[in-house]
């Protein structure tokens, strides 16, 4: 959201810091700051916040307990909610692997308007109606870091691994991508929340998707019709994408990894469905010893934004001649903006040739009209009857 920073001064009783010293603090401590535009902030609110960070005063209260500066009587006071959360200060410092004394969390319950109680090494602390993302001890640790600043939580090395693991599921798993693959198909993977489903989430990313998948398959179909969509850029006409996707699933009977595809693979018989449950698959025995394809990407191309037009094109052309020829001929009167040319049909009749090509059309730039595409092609067709080819 954004907000002005004479907006925020009018929450304190001592004057702000500068707008750039403001931002700073909300990016070291709690926020992101998208922009900066004279004394306006435009202060990113993740979801989990916007329920007390989604107006003026809210952003105010964040900024006031960051800073440590007190705000104005009427703002000052919180209404307890009625969630109680038992953490210690020895809980505090394992989550964050810090050393903080009890002073400094005590001080940050304050400063963050935390009610709170203690019984023997325990804290019993209840946050403020608003604060609906404070729940467990995790996230009051959490609330510990972000005012105290994470630089004073030391770096500490991870353990070094030891053993070797098994990865032989893995492997399995890798195995049947790698087949997949070679039969044509793509993989994708597509995000796990669904607007129906067994499993509700609280606090979703997504208020359209507030539960997590049950299947692969409605995401899948989705993909697919996509790439539908976008396939002339990609495939020849006599080829259609075919997808596949590995991830967990959520039923009521208890989570899995799932493997779906668009359609069979005739090649692992008849026997073989569109979906399998790897969780209960036997991928040690068929992933044993087997070294997992090696992928190097090319260098990066830039693509367009822009809608694509295709246009089709069929003619005769004398007996023995080249489609290459008739390709060469294209390319040259068609100019930049034809980004892929396919020949899909080819016979022979009472002594000619039939050639047929799907030419694509795309600008990096703009978006083509009809009347702009159907004079390239009419030029092409001029350049090819100038040469003897009959259009169809």
């Amino acid at each position: 959201m954004k907000i002005s920073h004479a907006a925020l001064q009018k929450y304190f009783e001592k004057p702000l810091p500068s707008v750039a010293d403001v931002a700073e603090s909300f990016t070291f401590h709690a926020f992101e700051i998208d922009s900066i535009e004279g004394d306006i902030l435009d202060v990113k609110v993740l979801p989990n916040r916007a329920a007390d960070c989604s107006t003026e005063q809210g952003i105010a209260r964040e900024l006031g307990a960051i800073l440590d500066i007190p705000l104005q009587p009427e703002y000052a006071t919180a209404n307890p909610g009625t969630t109680h959360i038992r953490t210690s200060l020895a809980q505090i410092n394992s989550i964050l692997g810090s050393n903080f004394y009890k002073s400094e969390v005590e001080e940050v319950f304050r400063r963050l308007r935390l009610a709170f109680s203690i019984e023997g090494d325990t804290y019993i602390v209840t946050p403020p109606t608003e604060r609906v993302d404070l729940t467990i001890p995790a996230d009051v640790a959490e609330e510990v870091g972000q005012i105290m600043g994470y630089d004073r939580v030391p770096a500490t090395e991870l353990p070094p691994i030891t053993g070797t693991s098994d990865q032989t599921r893995y492997r399995g798993i890798e195995r049947m991508k790698d087949q997949l693959v070679e039969q044509g198909f793509v993989e994708v993977s597509t995000q796990s929340f669904t607007k129906q489903g067994d499993i509700e989430l609280a606090n979703p990313l997504d208020k359209s998707k507030p539960f997590l998948r049950t299947s692969l398959e409605e995401n899948l179909n989705e993909a697919l019709e996509r790439a539908k969509q976008y396939a002339p850029l990609v495939l020849a006409p006599n080829q259609k994408p075919k997808l596949f996707e590995v991830g967990i699933v959520f039923p009521k009977e208890g989570e899995h990894i799932e493997l779906r595809m668009t359609e069979r693979v005739d090649a692992w018989g008849d026997k073989a469905s569109t979906v399998d449950n790897l969780s209960v698959a036997k991928l040690e025995d068929y992933g044993k010893d087997y070294e997992p394809k090696k992928y190097t990407l090319g260098a990066y191309k830039p693509f367009s934004v822009y809608p694509f037009i295709t246009r089709d094109i069929a003619l005769w052309a004398p007996s023995g001649a080249e489609g290459s020829n008739v390709e060469k001929m294209i390319r040259n009167n068609a100019g930049e903006l034809l980004v892929r040319l396919d020949q899909f049909d080819r016979f022979e009749k009472e002594g000619r040739i039939s050639l047929a090509f799907r030419l694509v059309f795309q600008s990096p730039e703009r978006t083509l009209t009809d009347d702009e595409i159907n004079g390239i092609m009419s030029k092409i067709s001029t350049a090819l009857t100038t040469s003897g080819y009959e259009i169809r």
